[in-house]
């Protein structure tokens, strides 16, 4: 589940909200919010998680930092 060299969803070392499967999603320590967030891509920023209320701001504030939308 972590992140590996060559993984598409991978983007510097974050994950693309856009390609990431469900368990890389889960697995960035949110819970269980991977089925949520492929529900509602394609994002055109992080902070859509917040705006299109797809993500509590305690969930999006504890993976803001490891998630990108390409």
């Amino acid at each position: 589940m972590a992140n590996s060299a060559g993984e598409p969803s991978a983007t510097g070392g974050r994950v693309d909200l856009n390609s990431a499967s469900i368990e890389q999603l889960n697995a960035l320590g949110a819970g269980m919010i991977g089925k949520r967030v492929v529900e509602f891509r394609p994002y055109a920023s992080v902070e859509d998680l917040v705006t299109r209320r797809v993500l509590k701001r305690a969930d999006y504030e504890t993976i803001r930092a490891a998630v990108t939308a390409r």
